[in-house]
């Protein structure tokens, strides 16, 4: 029996609850502190995960905007998510697949001296693991931005659903698969257990 895209993101979800969501006091990329942690890169780095995130992703960023050429984002969260998309876009016509790209931290000093690795092409979809403050997504839309592109859409895995969040602040609309709030009450009682 063939899955529903529905019965798809409801199997992440449960794979996200039984192996991505980690307890423990962590400090996140952001400096913020938490009391828990969503490993999304450790799902994307198994088969049934990646399926499910490349092919879920795609969906998604083809409904946003479905002339998609490139996805990608910043080091590394973005990578494995990035090319789980593109791997999941090879079964569509060859005029609707999308290629990869990632944005690095810092210029490449040696070779060909690039700040973006890989093929982009408008429109763009800046993809991430999960958006806390969104400095990540923040730092790959300028990159992206100053590389002359314009029509740029962000998508995430999860939104942590954050106040402090810099694309609010910028005025930047952005996507994900699924919200904190999801996951939340699920994460509440793992935390009353610890």
């Amino acid at each position: 029996m063939d899955l529903t895209i529905e019965d798809k993101r409801e199997r992440l979800k449960d794979i996200i609850k039984e192996r991505g969501i980690v307890i423990k006091d962590i400090t996140l990329s952001s400096n913020r502190k938490s009391k828990f942690y969503y490993d999304i890169k450790s799902i994307v780095s198994e088969p049934e995960g990646a399926a499910l995130i490349g092919e879920l992703m795609l969906a998604h960023v083809l409904k946003i905007e479905p002339k998609t050429m490139s996805v990608g984002g910043l080091e590394s969260g973005a990578i494995a998510i990035a090319t789980a998309i593109v791997c999941s876009s090879y079964l569509l016509t060859p005029t609707s697949r999308v290629s990869a790209f990632f944005v690095r931290k810092n210029v490449k000093t040696y070779g060909l001296e690039k700040m973006i690795e890989g093929i982009v092409k408008d429109p763009v979809a800046v993809v991430d693991d999960v958006i806390t403050t969104g400095k990540s997504v923040l730092d790959a839309v300028a990159a992206v931005r100053n590389q002359g592109f314009r029509n740029i859409n962000i998508v995430s895995v999860i939104d942590r659903e954050t106040k402090e969040n810099l694309l609010d602040q910028n005025n930047l609309q952005f996507h994900s698969l699924f919200k904190h709030s999801e996951f939340a009450e699920y994460i509440n009682s793992r935390l009353v257990e610890s």
